[in-house]
């Protein structure tokens, strides 16, 4: 009897141990400092049974701290016809460590992985939907997938992001297949990782990762983070089986299995393309003919099928139904250009943040396709085929300057997409400025934008009027009861180059002290970077792209006014850049002009932490330039 009681008082006390095993009053100080949520456990397994069958399970325990930290909560699983939840629960516990809620798998939220303008997909997602009363809470969550594909196995994360810490992470992988295991290791060498690895399996855990605190003009997460990338040498995707150590015969296999027999068109259309570029003189006339036929003829419309996702739908399809995604829209024009004896390439690209393919090891990546047409002796040809809009060779910032796939019948090839130099992003104002007694203005303004800057404004010409002026308001801030007597733009797509032409007028944008006005020199703000001091900083100073502005404003002195007082113009030359300031005086029939010709150049780069110092000085001068005034009174 004795022992029966004990029996049951100990089973009692284990579970009340049980319900106290993640109170936060547990995480080590350390680990609470920038973090937004804290990882206590995580540990996943992958068993790859067979090339056809792969089982992952999850057991993650993770204590949000704050509203921020909701993003890290990760509570979910994306399936389909191929990916199957076996499993999926999770326990709700609050500060203390007391549960107080379990979510069983038919509870959680399941919905398509697609927004809501992807015309077809298969592909869903189920996820825990859970609004806390309070915070911090914490989740511990469960989950059990069978997959048919090998080709899609995951890379371990220990940090999924900027302020988030972790206790404890670890990740395994069980191989029974004969398919050799390959894994490359990312930014864990200052680390302590416990390790165990051979061919066929592989076991990694590590400890105690304080959260990284983004820092203004850091790397991209990616660059600094942890990661462990794996793949198998076999594979197998939707019932078809592959292998491959590099890039080369990677890039064979999707061509010769997801790419290859999907360019066959009606005769009519290759009849009707063949008569529109009869009279092209250059492969690059008839390459830009038959893109903006696509764009005329084709729109985009996003579908999730085939292949894993992978296989771009047939060009006589596309061709029948008007639209396709990414894929087929570029196998499209692929065959079309074909059909005129052009040769182009099925490009794999991940878009969006720049994120290269990674040169140096060999699995399937990247989100996106793009089409690449090669020139000897010239700079390639690059077509993004799902946009109506874009001008015939203009990428943007959606897939520039990065490494890509682009498959061949003889194998996959590692290159890069064009980047555009600070002297190819730029934007050039021509201002006249007339100025008015009491302060306010009349303004006859111009700006042409190239290179990246094109992408980022040529869809205002398509906005409504209402919405063009809200822009400009927003933009122009600094100026008080802007209205518009004008606006209109020139979107010129052979030079890749957009121009707005607006006459506007503004209150008192020089600011009258008595009988004085001061007059900013900078009549329109270049884009701004705000650069707080930052004691010992962690990471490099990077910046992405190169820019260039080159602005010429010309203010009109009102008759009974001098100018009493002018800056002098100053220049500043660094490794970060160039700025320059030229301040003169004109006369001339239409009276007194102060004309100011400015130019700023910020190069593309990245540079050793220690340099940030240097860099927020350079900024400062050029915002000190950016500042200067000019004094003008009335005539006595």
């Amino acid at each position: 009897m004795h022992k029966y009681w004990l029996l049951i008082f100990g089973g009692l006390y284990c579970l009340n141990l049980q319900c106290q095993d993640y109170p936060v009053s547990h995480i080590d100080i350390s680990l609470l400092n920038n973090a937004n949520a804290v990882i206590r456990n995580y540990d996943e397994k992958i068993v790859v049974e067979d090339l056809d069958k792969v089982v992952t399970k999850i057991d993650k325990v993770i204590t949000i701290l704050n509203q921020k930290g909701d993003r890290f909560l990760g509570a979910y699983e994306v399936y389909d016809a191929s990916e199957k939840i076996k499993h999926q629960q999770a326990i709700v516990y609050d500060r203390n460590g007391k549960q107080i809620k379990k979510i069983r798998g038919r509870d959680f939220m399941d919905e398509s992985n697609f927004p809501s303008f992807v015309l077809f997909a298969d592909n869903r997602v189920s996820y825990l939907n859970y609004t806390p009363r309070s915070y911090p809470y914490t989740i511990h969550y469960t989950s059990e997938v069978e997959s048919k594909n090998s080709i899609f196995i995951p890379e371990w994360r220990p940090v999924p992001g900027y302020n988030i810490s972790v206790e404890n992470s670890s990740f395994q992988i069980l191989n029974h297949t004969r398919s050799s295991l390959r894994f490359s290791e990312k930014n864990m060498e200052d680390l302590q990782v416990e390790k165990d690895s051979d061919s066929l399996s592989l076991h990694y855990k590590i400890q105690d990762i304080q959260a990284m605190e983004y820092e203004v003009l850091s790397p991209y997460f990616h660059q600094n983070a942890p990661r462990l990338v794996v793949a198998l040498k076999g594979f197998h995707l939707e019932g078809i089986n592959g292998s491959a150590g590099n890039w080369e015969e990677f890039g064979k296999w999707q061509y010769e299995n997801l790419v290859k027999g999907h360019d066959d068109l009606p005769q009519e259309t290759i009849n009707k393309i063949t008569l529109l570029t009869k009279d092209a003189k250059s492969l690059e006339e008839k390459a830009r003919i038959i893109y903006e036929y696509v764009q005329n003829s084709t729109r985009y419309v996003a579908i999730a099928l085939g292949i894993g996702g992978w296989e771009p739908a047939y060009a006589g399809e596309v061709d029948k139904l008007g639209y396709g995604d990414c894929k087929g829209l570029t196998n499209y024009t692929m065959a079309l250009l074909k059909s005129q004896d052009i040769e182009a390439y099925y490009t794999i690209v991940h878009s969006g943040e720049k994120l290269d393919i990674d040169p140096d090891f060999t699995k399937i990546q990247g989100n996106h396709v793009i089409l690449n047409i090669p020139r000897e002796e010239k700079e390639d040809i690059w077509l993004e085929c799902t946009n109506q809009f874009f001008p015939f060779d203009y990428l943007g910032d959606f897939t520039d300057d990065r490494f890509v796939l682009r498959l061949t019948p003889e194998g996959g090839e590692i290159i890069k997409t064009r980047e555009y130099s600070a002297e190819d992003n730029l934007e050039e104002i021509h201002c006249t400025v007339e100025l008015q007694s009491e302060g306010g203005f009349l303004a006859n303004f111009e700006r042409s934008s190239t290179g990246i800057p094109y992408g980022d404004i040529y869809p205002l010409e398509r906005q409504q009027e209402k919405d063009q002026k809200e822009y400009y308001r927003s933009e122009w801030a600094h100026i008080q009861n802007i209205s518009f007597d004008s606006i209109s733009f020139s979107n010129n797509k052979e030079a890749i180059r957009f121009t707005e032409k607006l006459k506007f007028r503004g209150d008192r944008f020089a600011i009258k002290a008595g009988n004085r006005f001061l007059l900013p020199l900078n009549f329109v703000k270049n884009e701004r970077i705000k650069l707080r001091e930052i004691e010992n900083r962690k990471y490099p100073v990077r910046i992405s792209r190169g820019k260039t502005y080159a602005d010429t404003f010309r203010y009109k002195i009102p008759a009974e006014y001098e100018v009493e007082a002018l800056p002098e113009g100053s220049a500043i030359t660094s490794e970060f850049g160039n700025s320059k300031i030229e301040i003169k005086m004109e006369e001339g029939e239409d009276g007194v002009m102060l004309v100011v010709k400015k130019f700023l150049q910020i190069n593309k780069g990245e540079w050793s932490s220690e340099k940030y110092e240097d860099f927020r000085e350079f900024i400062g001068a050029v915002e000190e330039m950016n500042n200067l005034k000019a004094v003008i009174v009335t005539k006595s």
